[in-house]
């Protein structure tokens, strides 16, 4: 037998989680223009030619200049391979 809801009745209405205001920093970033922030030329391809892409991809794989470079190396520059190489690093390094 279907429960019924009486009109009115909201219950099973949950309030959405409060989100904590945003600092000055993080509200400028999220306003300026899309083109004003780097971002890869190649999302596939890790680039080490360019000193902004450099400074993209060290963001982006939460690392250093010198890892990167090293990673890139190794494997090459599929960002996939390269996202994995950084993560097996990692692992080692905390075992």
């Amino acid at each position: 037998m279907e429960e019924k809801i009486a009109l009115g009745d909201d219950s099973w209405y949950q309030q959405p989680k409060k989100i904590p205001a945003m600092s000055q920093e993080q509200n400028r970033l999220t306003l300026e223009a899309p083109d004003s922030v780097p971002h890869a030329q190649d999302y596939w391809r890790v680039n080490l030619r360019e000193d902004w892409e450099v400074t993209f991809w060290t963001r982006e794989f939460g690392c250093t200049e010198a890892a990167l470079r090293e990673a890139v190396r190794a494997v090459g520059e599929c960002a996939g391979d390269v996202r994995a190489h950084l993560l097996a690093e990692h692992q080692q390094l905390r075992t």
